[in-house]
């Protein structure tokens, strides 16, 4: 039996939680742990909104989040269901929940994923989950009132009542036809959490192969922990962990200046931009996508585009799009748009645009950290990238903003990763990043595997690429810290990003990445550089 150990955070840990929860409701501290974990996510504006009700949809995500936070390999399952589309944004909630043998479809192909959960529901699903991480059944059950003989759900209602991970009400009953609220999913995966931990008490105070989210569940995120004192900051490494850098050796990616634009091109260009060449144009790299395509920022005489390039002899721009004053891109059309204010996504099959910007400002769908009103300092911004589950969006800029003022943020070493959940948008985590030096500057992400979130950071002379970990760092948002007034470019007194360099490379004035399979990358420097790495990164 596979058993999980979880990091068991006691009560008298602070947690900022979300401002329609109070500190004496009774979930409160099921959710300041859950939405800190990043299983269950908030709302713009710092709400949790515990009242309302979750559909099947949700309930795959949300345990596919827990899944993701736990030692056990993933299993995922191939599924047509005739009513979830094939980039519908849970199928890879679902996928993985029907992997593990958790949920199934009904008889007719549907998944029916609209559907309000009940509680009877809930209670089969968490019982198979506690007996796929190992959690032993209670010695004596409970019966609830309300149960009838021989219920299909009977035996997962009777554990998880006796478990008290799905408690009975004050009169005896479970009320099992009921829609489950977020109040109640969050208590449930809170005394799970407990009952897991407390097995793995005994041996370790720590995880077994994980702890607190990854990047691709993180992306949320009233309810984290307050920011640690600035003695925090200091104690905690931004440097490598001793462990073997990936050399790596670099070479032109493709025989690219003897094309113009419109030769490589499948599709017509505009007249002004075919008979440049790719070496003339290319700004950033992106983030790449399955057979060895890459998103691509293009510019000419102030215009920007974005293109789609497929990496083969000879090389092909198999989309493009000018979008303005981008200038960096990731999967399916997203871009950060010059000064840092205003995030666009361009939709690849309508061709329609859509404008983000910081919560509070007019004129742009708010999305984007109140902060980031004030604008990025002066540079390119860092990057954008997507991650597997199309759910969320990493970016970060080249250069700390400009808090309170371009000039003192020039010397300080702190960027911002900001995690944006898109499903539904709005949501986001925040965290402090450390340059190695002040004057490097961050010019590319890329995010290939739900654990790998990566930072591509320059100092002029050599490339280094780190992996980022979410684990112990204080999340900013919704705290004092999401504000201009805390100064954090200026005085860092927060707990940053833990880093592990994982790439070292001579280049001089390289931008974006984008990791073609575990063994090659390509940045763009003059034209495209490929990277092929000593060891696989995965």
């Amino acid at each position: 039996m596979r058993m999980l150990f979880f990091v068991t955070v006691f009560v008298t840990t602070a947690f900022a939680l979300p401002n329609d929860v109070a500190a004496d409701h009774w979930a409160a501290q099921a959710v300041g742990q859950v939405t800190a974990r990043g299983w269950l996510q908030g709302f713009p504006g710092g709400q949790f909104k515990g009242e309302v009700r979750l559909d099947r949809f949700q309930l795959a995500t949300t345990l596919a989040r827990v899944l993701a936070d736990s030692p056990l390999p993933v299993k995922e399952a191939e599924v047509r269901f005739k009513d979830v589309k094939p980039n519908h944004w849970a199928l890879p909630g679902i996928r993985r929940m029907v992997g593990e043998g958790l949920v199934q479809g009904f008889p007719d192909q549907t998944y029916r994923g609209t559907s309000l959960l009940t509680r009877y529901q809930l209670a089969v699903v968490l019982d198979k989950l506690a007996q796929r991480l190992g959690l032993a059944a209670p010695a004596k059950l409970v019966r609830p009132d309300d149960l009838p003989l021989a219920h299909w759900a009977e035996a997962a209602v009777q554990r998880m009542v006796a478990l008290q991970i799905m408690p009975l009400g004050s009169d005896g009953q479970f009320r099992g036809n009921e829609a489950v609220s977020r109040y109640q999913m969050a208590h449930s995966l809170w005394k799970l959490e407990a009952h897991l931990s407390s097995m793995g008490a005994g041996t370790q105070s720590g995880v077994a192969g994980v702890s607190k989210p990854q990047p691709a569940s993180a992306a949320t995120t009233p309810g984290a922990a307050q920011p640690a004192p600035a003695s925090a900051a200091k104690a905690s490494s931004s440097q490598p962990s001793g462990e073997p850098v990936v050399q790596s050796s670099a070479k032109p990616a493709l025989e690219q200046n003897t094309l113009t634009l419109g030769q490589l091109a499948r599709l017509p260009l505009p007249e002004a931009w075919a008979g440049l060449s790719l070496e003339q144009t290319l700004v950033h790299l992106g983030q790449a996508m399955h057979n060895g395509r890459v998103w691509v920022t293009l510019r000419r005489e102030g215009e920007s585009a974005l293109a789609l390039l497929r990496l083969s002899e000879p090389p092909s721009i198999e989309a493009f799009y000018p979008v303005g004053e981008a200038v960096a891109a990731a999967s399916e059309g997203w871009a950060w748009l010059e000064g840092g204010q205003r995030l666009l996504f361009l939709d690849p099959k309508t061709q329609k645009s859509r404008v983000y910007g910081p919560i509070g400002q007019p004129g742009a769908r708010e999305a984007l950290p109140p902060l980031f009103a004030r604008g990025v300092h002066k540079g390119l911004l860092g990057g954008v990238a997507l991650d597997e589950s199309r759910n969320y969006l990493a970016l970060m800029g080249g250069r700390p903003l400009c808090v309170p003022n371009c000039e003192a943020a020039s010397s300080s070493p702190v960027l911002r990763l900001v995690l944006l959940g898109l499903n539904p948008d709005g949501l986001f985590a925040e965290y402090a990043y450390l340059l190695d030096n002040p004057k490097n500057e961050v010019v590319g992400l890329a995010w290939p595997k739900p654990r790998l979130l990566l930072v591509h950071e320059t100092d002029g002379q050599k490339s280094r690429v780190y992996s980022v970990d979410l684990n112990e760092a204080d999340d900013l948002a919704f705290t004092e810290w999401d504000t201009p007034e805390a100064g954090l470019e200026v005085r860092p007194a927060v707990k940053p990003l833990a880093k592990r360099l994982i790439l070292e490379v001579a280049l001089e004035k390289p931008r974006g990445l984008a990791i073609l399979n575990p063994s090659e990358a390509v940045v763009a420097e003059k034209g495209l550089i490929k990277l092929a790495f000593d060891k696989p990164l995965w």
